[in-house]
Parts: C-alpha cells; structure tokens; sequence
C-alpha cells in the first residue's frame, strides 16, 4: 500500500524584497512535487499583493515573529522555512522533506549555496573550523557536499515536522528584531530535547544573500549574533564556559579598539562598540 503523501506548508518571511520573493514563488510553481502550500509573512513598509501564496501582513518586525505566524496559519505535517532572498531547483521541496516524511529524522537541514549553486565549504570536519566563539563552530550548517547528521537548523532553507515546532514553543521571539541566531537557538533547543536533524546536501539553495531588506536593515546582526549566542551558552551549557566565551567576545572587540586607536581609523565607532558590547554581555 502507497504511503499517503503528508501536505507541507512552505513558509517564507520577506520585508521589503519584492522582486525577489517573485522570484522564489515562481520557482516554488516549478517543483516536481504538487504536496505543499506557500505562506508568505510579510513585514514590508509598503505592502503589495503577491499571487500564488497566501499572505500575511505582519506589522510586527523580525524573522521569528514571522515564522512562528506562518507555522500557526499552515495546514501542513511538515514545515519548510525558505528565505525571500533565494532560489532553488524543482527537487528542492521533495530533498528537504523526504527524510521527514519517511519518518527517519524530525529535522532537515539543507546546504546554503553560492547563486551559482556551489556548495560554500568542500570541508567535512566543521568542529576544526577556526572561531573564537564555540557556540557558532558548534551550530554551523556543514554547506558542503556530504550529507550527515548536524547541529544545525537554518532558518531559511530547513523543514521540520508541525508537532515537532509545536513542542518546542516555535522560534524565540526573544531574539527578534534582528533574529540573530535565532536559528542556532533552535538548533539546540531541538538537540536538547532529544529530536535529530538531517543535513541533506542534495537539498541546495542558492542564496543571493541581498544587502537590504529582510532583517539586515534592523539592527547590528553581527554584534547581536554575539551577544545571543552569550546568551544560548548561559542557557544550554554552563556558567563557567558562559564566563570563557564572554571573555572571547570581549577580547575581540577590545583588540578592535586596540588596532583603531594605534591606526587613528574608525575609533569612535570601535570604542562605541566596545561599550555596548560589555552592556550587552551583562
């Protein structure tokens, strides 16, 4: 007897990306799968109609907002989170679910891709990665040709099962209006709570990585990245490697400071950073 096909709800937050969004939509028409329904969040300053979806207006800001109010209006088993900014090939809904689907993992994470379609790191062994900040080596996507388990979630080119996302409470809103890292969270959060993630290398998105709209445009992402992933240290390990990693952090930031004042380059800017950094680290 042919396993019934699950409906998967394909969920995408955009903000002032139009002509890109039109872009992924057309490319969700060409899919070799017909299982699946598309739900755009929108957060745009100036709203437009887009077809083939349905849409949502969100005044709200930040990515996980956006996703978890798309997870909430989807009618599907499986969930797949894409970015606005992106395209992907007509096998790209059936590789990102199909190890969900025949019950082997609750979580699939895809390989993010350069716009030509090539994978962005041909190594395998991702903890030899060099970073002062362990939580970031640790929760990378792998973006390289070999499939394997992972710790990692990215947040727009993933799929997840619905109870899955329900059981641990969606996206932490917590990390928005930026999102920084709000996908790493998950990704631990997932780990913790005993649920495995796929890294399928087959399932490949190409990301443009567009410099405006989206949530580049709110906030300073790299500043906050490190102030989260304090955060997630604090939360998921311990105090100790809490106290080590905020030490890491700081250090960077003092050394920038550092190199600005002996170049006389940008040291308003490198002492301002400083300053918030050690607020934000508190």
């Amino acid at each position: 007897m042919v396993k019934k096909q699950p409906l998967i709800s394909v969920i995408i937050p955009t903000r002032n990306r139009y002509d890109y969004i039109r872009l992924m939509l057309e490319d969700l028409k060409n899919q070799d799968v017909s299982n699946f329904e598309v739900i755009v969040v929108d957060q745009s300053d100036i709203p437009e109609n887009i077809d083939g979806c349905a849409h949502f207006i969100s005044k709200t800001l930040g990515p996980c907002v956006s996703r978890n109010i798309g997870a909430k209006e989807a009618k599907g088993e499986v969930l797949v989170f894409l970015d606005d900014d992106a395209r992907i090939y007509p096998d790209f809904i059936r590789e990102i679910t199909n190890p969900i689907i025949h019950d082997r993992f609750d979580g699939v994470a895809g390989a993010v891709c350069d716009q030509e379609g090539n994978f962005k790191r041909k190594d395998s062994d991702m903890l030899k990665a060099y970073g002062i900040n362990f939580i970031k080596v640790l929760t990378r996507n792998p973006d390289s040709p070999s499939s394997r388990i992972t710790l990692s979630f990215p947040a727009g080119c993933s799929a997840i099962k619905k109870v899955v996302f329900e059981n641990v409470n969606g996206f932490d809103e917590s990390f928005d209006p930026t999102g920084a890292g709000e996908d790493r969270d998950m990704a631990l959060k997932l780990y913790i709570q005993g649920y495995a993630i796929w890294y399928n290398s087959s399932a490949k998105l190409l990301h443009a990585e567009v410099p405006y709209g989206g949530a580049r445009e709110i906030g300073e992402r790299s500043m906050m990245l490190d102030a989260h992933t304090y955060r997630m240290c604090k939360k998921y390990f311990s105090t100790e490697l809490a106290k080590s990693l905020r030490k890491n952090i700081l250090k960077r930031y003092k050394d920038n400071l550092k190199n600005a004042l002996l170049n006389f380059n940008k040291v308003r800017t490198k002492c301002s950073s400083y300053l918030r950094m050690i607020r934000l680290l508190k």
